[in-house]
């Protein structure tokens, strides 16, 4: 039994987002495009305004600013996380799980 089994509302939720649901979809493809444009014009914005004005080179494209963009993902983002797995929480395994009954040491 989950605790949302008792909420009346849920099934009047459920038909709301499912009737909303047509909408939700396109507004997020035109979100994300949106988005997408957004940065690319932002790092051609960004570069004109510095590296034009300051050292005189050329102004960029807006897929030479995507370019950009992915360069700089891939060199200064890369290994972020470490290669081992490490954390809070430890791995399942047969050890980790419930701790058998110890015999009771005999005197």
């Amino acid at each position: 039994m989950h605790f949302y089994d008792d909420d009346p509302d849920r099934e009047e939720r459920r038909r709301r987002f499912r009737r909303n649901l047509p909408w939700i979809a396109p507004l997020g493809v035109l979100g994300a495009a949106a988005l997408f444009f957004g940065l690319g014009q932002l790092v051609v914005w960004l570069w004109r305004v510095t590296v034009v004005d300051l050292f005189a080179w050329k102004a960029i494209s807006f897929w030479q600013a995507w370019g950009l963009i992915l360069l700089s993902q891939i060199l200064f983002k890369a290994n972020v996380r470490p290669v081992s797995r490490t954390g809070r929480w430890p791995r399942r395994g047969p050890w980790r799980g419930a701790r058998e009954a110890q015999p009771e040491p005999t005197a």
